[in-house]
């Protein structure tokens, strides 16, 4: 059954984490958290996912930075999802693998999906998903090659289904540069989430900026506190409206619950936008399709294909 306007969500509730990761203590002698940082990010991490579940209606999906968590408290990460009935997008800490002489470090997100989600059933059980990202900066590179491991890329590129909330893409941060996967995304999303450890915040702000325009959706980057400059977008029509969070200052550890237009934007990417009432006159809502747009493929309800 294809969706309508009226079956489709007002609005996306997201959570967004900012932990306070610090790379210069958490990878010293290789790829992987030393015990005293894995220590501190599990504490936060719980802390803010209590604060979380105080919330009334507590988010749909959770947003936690590249690197973020690591991979021994994935269990708990998942029984959170099942009890929250919230999905949880995390990055992982690196995971280490090695074949005959060449060791290899990959950089992984997460994406767990509750047995539960908005009020529905949608599967047996909590289930997950491994995200890969392709491309490591040159920094990161640099690092891995220093401690004697290459950097094992993915270069699979994921839309998921979220049904009434609109299809939503992943990548995890230097991804979000890559043009091919720019060109993926475009006319299939209505969110794109960014996982990120990236100390140019500025460039990440205006790359967010002009992809929402270009992509046409909302964007969404969860950036270490370390650095901070967390930040969600929507190209809505008038300036003032399009940065709807934005967190800056480093060494912040923080969490926000915001929320990302669907119904609207939707409408308007099927070349359906509606008109709002403003003091001047009646105005679009959001911004012109880019060039050459096209509307997606009709929806579907398939809640369990998130």
């Amino acid at each position: 059954m294809s969706v309508d306007a009226t079956v489709m969500a007002e609005w996306l509730r997201i959570g967004l984490i900012q932990t306070s990761l610090d790379s210069n203590a958490a990878w010293i002698s290789g790829p992987k958290m030393t015990q005293a940082e894995e220590d501190q990010a599990i504490a936060e991490i719980k802390r803010f996912i209590a604060g979380f579940k105080q919330t009334q209606p507590v988010p749909d999906i959770i947003l936690l930075p590249e690197l973020a968590v690591p991979r021994g408290f994935v269990p708990t990460l998942r029984r959170m999802a099942k009890s929250m009935s919230s999905i949880i997008i995390a990055g992982l800490d690196y995971r280490q693998s090695s074949q005959g002489h060449i060791s290899t470090a990959a950089n992984e997100a997460i994406i767990i999906v509750p047995d539960r989600w908005k009020d529905k059933k949608i599967s047996a059980t909590t289930t997950a998903r491994y995200i890969g990202k392709t491309f490591c900066s040159n920094q990161e590179g640099k690092y891995l090659a220093g401690q004697g491991f290459d950097f094992q890329g993915d270069r699979s590129v994921w839309i998921f289904d979220g049904g009434e909330v609109g299809r939503f893409g992943v990548a995890i941060c230097y991804d979000f540069l890559d043009l091919e996967r720019v060109a993926a995304y475009r006319e299939q999303i209505q969110h794109l989430f960014i996982l990120a450890y990236n100390r140019d915040t500025n460039s990440f702000e205006h790359a967010a900026e002009a992809l929402s325009r270009m992509i046409f959706c909302n964007v969404v980057v969860c950036n270490t506190g370390y650095f901070g400059g967390s930040l969600a977008v929507s190209p809505y029509y008038r300036p003032q409206q399009r940065t709807i969070y934005q967190h800056c200052g480093a060494g912040l550890v923080t969490s926000q619950v915001i929320e990302l237009p669907v119904r609207n934007l939707w409408e308007h990417q099927q070349g359906k936008g509606a008109l709002t009432d403003f003091p001047a006159g009646k105005e679009p809502m959001f911004k012109g399709l880019p060039a050459g747009y096209q509307a997606s493929p009709p929806l579907f309800i398939k809640p369990a294909s998130v």
